[in-house]
Parts: C-alpha cells; sequence; structure tokens
C-alpha cells in the first residue's frame, strides 16, 4: 500500500486542472497521483494520458458531491489520502510538511491533518476578509498545540463555523478505513464529516502554513452554491443540529457574513 496519495475528483472541464496536476508533482517528496470521476470527459482523458496518471470512472453516475468523494477515497489505495481540488495549487513542500508532522506524531491514532491557505480570487491573492479573521479565531486552540486529541476542543473549532479548508485535509486511512461522506449535505458535506470525526477517539493535526492556493472563481462550485443559497441553507441546518435554532441564528450571522465578500480582493 501507497504511504500517502493525492486524487483529484475531477467534475466537467476545469481550465486549472492542468496547473493543480502540475503543483501535485512538483512536491519535493513525490506521492502517488490519481484521478477519479463519475462524470467523464475527453478533455479529462486526454489531461491524464498527457501526465500517465491513473484515471478511474465511476460507471454508477454522478450521485453529489459525496458520492464523489467516497469513490476518490476508495480508489486512493494509500494510507494517507488527500482529496485534491481541480482548481487549486498546492505548495512545492505541502506533501514533505504533511508527512512529517504525522510522522512526528501517534499514526495509530490521528484521524486528520490540514493546513493553512490563501485565496486566490479573481486570479489575485486576497490579503485579507472576513471569512479568514473568523477562521483564524476557531483555530485559537492550535495556537497552544499542534496535535489536539480532545474530544471537547476538537468539537470546540468547529461548532462556530468551518475553519478547516477541505483540500488541505489528508485522512489517515489506516485508522478511517470505514468512513465515509454522508450523502445528507451537498454542500457543506466536509464541515459536517469533520464534525462527526471530532466526536472520535483520535487527534487532529494543524500546520499553521499556508500550503496551498484556494481558487475562488466566478465558475467553482463554492460560487455556485454562494449564488444559488442552498450553502446558506445547508450552513444554517448544520448550526442549529449544533445550537438549536435560537442560538445558531446569532451565531451563524457572524460566519455567514462572511461569504459576502467572497469575490472582493
Amino acid at each position: 500500500m501507497e504511504e500517502h496519495t493525492f486524487v483529484i475528483p475531477v467534475y466537467m472541464d476545469s481550465p486549472y486542472l492542468e496547473q493543480c496536476i502540475q503543483s501535485l508533482l512538483d512536491q519535493t517528496i513525490k506521492s502517488r497521483i490519481i484521478i477519479t470521476t463519475s462524470a467523464p470527459t475527453l478533455f479529462t482523458e486526454n489531461m491524464a494520458a498527457a501526465y500517465k496518471l491513473p484515471y478511474f470512472i465511476n460507471y454508477t453516475g454522478r450521485e453529489g458531491i459525496a458520492a464523489d468523494w467516497n469513490f476518490a477515497l476508495t480508489s486512493g489505495g494509500a494510507k494517507l489520502v488527500t482529496i485534491a481540488h481541480q482548481d487549486d495549487i498546492y505548495e512545492p513542500d505541502f506533501t514533505e510538511k504533511v508527512t512529517t508532522q504525522i510522522k512526528a506524531g501517534d499514526k495509530k491514532t490521528l484521524l486528520l491533518s490540514f493546513t493553512g491557505y490563501t485565496e486566490i480570487v479573481n486570479g489575485k491573492t486576497r490579503k485579507l476578509s472576513l471569512n479568514a479573521i473568523v477562521k483564524k479565531v476557531l483555530l485559537l486552540p492550535f495556537l497552544f498545540k499542534k496535535n489536539i486529541k480532545s474530544k471537547f476542543f476538537k468539537k470546540l473549532i468547529l461548532i462556530s463555523g468551518n475553519p478547516i479548508c477541505c483540500p488541505s485535509v489528508t485522512l489517515n486511512m489506516r485508522v478511517l478505513e470505514n468512513f465515509k461522506f454522508s450523502g445528507d449535505y451537498n454542500y457543506v458535506l466536509d464541515w459536517y464529516a469533520w464534525y462527526e470525526l471530532a466526536q472520535l477517539t483520535g487527534s487532529f493535526t494543524f500546520i499553521n502554513e499556508k500550503l496551498i492556493r484556494h481558487r475562488i472563481h466566478p465558475g467553482s462550485e463554492t460560487s455556485h452554491q454562494l449564488k444559488t443559497g442552498l450553502r446558506k441553507m445547508e450552513e444554517m441546518r448544520l448550526f442549529e443540529l449544533i445550537w438549536g435554532k435560537r442560538l445558531a441564528k446569532i451565531i451563524s450571522y457572524f460566519y455567514l457574513a462572511g461569504h459576502k465578500n467572497n469575490f472582493s480582493n
């Protein structure tokens, strides 16, 4: 079994896919890289062939993001799996720093590792945003410890929003071999997943370095979610699950306000 694999679950024809692939190939420590899809296109097939990457098709068809990500995980075939988002760019030392940090801890109890990130909005790096400030506040417990095992503190960072950048997450499949993303959510399935994992015995590790450039553009899934309002509805639903309806309205106000400047630099 491979030590670490990047899985890129591709949907439609992303103009940024090649940049993502190149950033994974340029890592200082090499990992296996594979492409998965439930909506195969000639563009994706040609891209996989051009870079000689394994290409897996889910022939059951597209049943949602959760199904795509679960297929990606089962195709990973590694002890550590990072679901790389097709629009994003990974810094050259991402794999090195993630695997080094994981090896320094207890691999038998680690649940997931995640890193910091920068945002690329309209082709430019965004220096600061309300959303980023809120997420920094939520991650304060990691200022005192890189590895957090306490269920209380793991849940604490997630009960007022989702500060964990999904494409930066590396899952420890040694421990999470039966883990699946829930199909109950289409847009906040990562947040819900981290909240569920926070209640398990095991640790979260945060590498407080910006090792990913996360792209936000009008054609991205994040932008689509915000425009339709469906993401906001699911975020409220999750806040209500955690806090109950009354408190959810108050707490969510500040977190959801961060979406308003999603496209501003």
